[in-house]
């Protein structure tokens, strides 16, 4: 029997040690189905409630689709100030496509000055993937203890 215990005990160890998260990219449409637009004067932070719903990782992309108007990365004090003049040129072509390609806050508004006034743009963070990784081990490491010390117990109980 305890030499059970420690066979799973070191499969489940490695297993828990091997294992990586391995995440697929997303392409998120900004604004689901209402795309990229004006919000309306009550609900100005409409982008910042899509933005909160979801948890962006590295490669992801965010995909804005848009008539008549543009999307552009900026620096966040632009952002802030809904300066576009700094910012990437703004294509019209009806959408434009934005790779999250490290980790850190990603800034974007509309490419019309009024627009960004009035709360068309978009505030989003992609976690750093180490940060994380360091908690799931210790996580990782805690499981296992744990259930190393049900087998203990259970090993004193059985004799």
């Amino acid at each position: 029997m305890a030499k059970s215990c420690v066979l799973v005990i070191i499969v489940f160890a490695t297993i828990m040690f091997s294992t990586f998260s391995v995440l697929s990219a997303f392409q998120y449409k900004v604004g689901d189905a209402d795309g990229w637009h004006q919000p309306d004067d009550n609900n100005r932070e409409m982008y910042e409630t899509w933005a909160g719903n979801i948890n962006f990782h590295i490669n992801d992309s965010l995909l804005f689709v848009y008539k008549n108007d543009s999307a552009i990365e900026v620096s966040k004090p632009d952002y802030y100030h809904c300066n576009e003049t700094s910012g990437s040129v703004a294509p019209k072509d009806g959408s434009t496509l934005f790779t999250l390609d490290k980790p850190g806050f990603y800034y974007f508004i509309s490419g019309n000055l009024d627009h960004c006034n009035r709360g068309q743009r978009l505030m989003i963070e992609v976690p750093d993937p180490a940060s994380k990784s360091k908690t799931n081990a210790a996580n990782s490491v805690l499981s296992v203890l744990g259930f190393g010390m049900w087998c203990v117990h259970l090993m004193l109980l059985l004799i």
